[in-house]
Parts: C-alpha cells; structure tokens; sequence
C-alpha cells in the first residue's frame, strides 16, 4: 500500500491531472456562491444584460465582458463547469454500460453470441460520430419537438438530448472490446469451473466474480474519454450542429465558443479586440480535457505491470 500511494505521489502527470480536475470541481460546488443566479431563473442559462449586437469589454458589472447580445462570459465560464461535467460523465457512464453488459455476455458466453456482438460493434465503429449524431437528428429530431422542454433540468434541449444519446450510442464499442477481451482471459482461470461446478448462479459469476476482476483498463478509458467527450460537444456546437435552446442561452463552454466565433477575426487595426469571447472558454475546454487526459495517461503509467 505504501509503495502504491509511492508511486501515486510521485507520477506528475497523473497529480497534475487532479489538481486541475480537482479545481474545476471546486468551481462547480461553489458556483452558486461564485456566480450567483437570478432569483427564480434556472441557473443553467445565461443571463441577459441587454440587446447590443456587439460584445462588450470587461467591466465593473462583467468582470470578463459579454458575448454578444450581452450574454455574461463569467457567469457562463463557472456554470458551464458544472455542464461540462455533467456532460462528460453522463456520456462516458452511458458507454460504459452499454459496453461494459456486451462486452460481459459477449466474452463469458462465446460462440455464435460473441460473433454477433463483434459484428454489431464493428458496424458501429465505422460510422464516425459526426455522422451518426447528424443521421440521429435527423431521424429523432420530429420527435424531439414533441417533448416538453423544463427549465430547470441542464439537458433541456432537444438537440443537445438527441447528441448525448448518439454519442452513447456510437462510443460504446472500445469498453465492449475491453471488457470481453479481459472476460475471456478470466474465464479460462479455475475459480470460473470452480463456481460453475458448485452451482453458483450465472449472474452471480458475471456480476460479482468476472466482472470485478474484468476491469482493467477500464479507468484509463473512462478518465480519457470524458474530457474527450466535452470537446467533442464543443465541436458539435461550434459547427452548428446544436443550436440555441429556445428556453434560452445555455451556460456551455461550446456554445459560448459558437457565439464568438464571428468575433474572432477583427479589424487589422486591433485583431484581439474581442479575446474575451473566445479566450476563457477556449482555455477552459483545453484545461478540462487536457486535465483528464493527464490522469488518464497516468493511470495507464501506474498500472501498467511492466512500471512496477
């Protein structure tokens, strides 16, 4: 144990990593406290300081200036924390599960099961997606008008909902692959017949003998694939693929991003006069993702057997 926390402590890599989770966690908590919400408005959307067009410079009342339309940056920056994880872990939870269950089923049962569920993954991993979240908007998106949007819940609209679930839907089949390639290594070790030939019940050998001992690698790719998962969202709403709820302008690193993007390229004269639009969510979208890319990288270096 001593020599473990060791060599926690001593991997840079991986403690930087926290550090810089561990910071943007502390602004989520404290976001109440740091950008306080208007009295009976959902604090997941921008407040609105008026209807100028033009971005304003930071000033007295908006310590990092506004978007255009007078959309508060700050307020957005500490919120859109709170999405970003929201966004990320709910993505990266939704693929493990999917691909935790097949890769579980496929790896332990074998046979003309497992070829069928390879197949089904591999079909999946040649649609990129872009493209499947395009084909999903276009199939769900009549659908989605049908829904009533709330807002007080951070996924009210319907496009980033139709997103989510093609980035799930399409992003499962690395933890599939991973899991039934450690599940069929697990299987040929002699407590798998033991349990089979005492009769303990088949769930009870997937959930609580293979599945535990299963998980290897498993950390790394969540760890990877959540600061991932919020830059690809960014992307989506910086190509326009999400647009403006009709509730409002969601407090989103992304969509921030989209908003300033006619304002990135200014006059000869002052070519940086709007930094403040597309500076602090960029930086925050790189720290974000580079954060968990760290610990990601970390945990591979720490349990990889050939670093003992």
């Amino acid at each position: 144990m001593k020599k473990r926390s060791k060599q926690i402590l001593s991997n840079f890599e991986l403690m930087l990593g926290i550090l810089i989770i561990l910071g943007f966690a502390l602004i989520a908590i404290a976001a109440p406290l740091i950008a306080p919400p208007e009295e009976g408005e959902s604090p997941y959307y921008l407040p609105k300081d008026g209807y100028k067009g033009i971005p304003l410079p930071p000033n007295e009342n908006h310590p990092l200036g506004t978007l255009p339309h007078q959309y508060d940056v700050f307020y957005g920056l500490i919120w859109g924390t709170r999405m970003a994880f929201l966004l990320g872990l709910t993505i990266t939870l939704g693929r493990t599960l999917i691909g935790g269950l097949l890769g579980l089923t496929s790896g332990y049962f074998g046979g003309m099961l497992d070829g069928v569920v390879m197949r089904i993954t591999d079909a999946f991993m040649s649609i990129p997606a872009v493209a499947a979240a395009a084909i999903m908007y276009a199939l769900f998106g009549e659908i989605g008008q049908m829904i009533k949007p709330d807002a007080q819940t951070l996924l009210s609209s319907r496009n980033e909902q139709i997103i989510i679930i093609a980035l799930v839907a399409f992003g499962w089949m690395q933890y599939a692959r991973l899991i039934r390639a450690n599940v069929m290594s697990e299987r040929e070790k002699e407590y798998v017949p033991a349990a089979i030939s005492i009769g303990t019940p088949r769930g009870r050998i997937l959930f609580k003998h293979l599945l535990p001992n299963s998980i290897r690698g498993m950390l790394v790719l969540i760890a990877s694939d959540i600061g991932a998962m919020v830059a690809t969202v960014s992307v989506f709403y910086f190509i326009g693929l999400i647009g403006v709820s009709p509730l409002g302008f969601l407090a989103d690193w992304g969509l921030m991003l989209s908003a300033s993007r006619d304002w990135i390229v200014s006059s000869s004269n002052r070519p940086f006069e709007f930094w403040y639009t597309y500076v602090p969510p960029t930086v925050a979208i790189v720290l974000f993702t580079v954060g968990w890319s760290m610990i990601g990288d970390g945990l591979r270096d720490l349990l990889d057997p050939r670093s003992q």
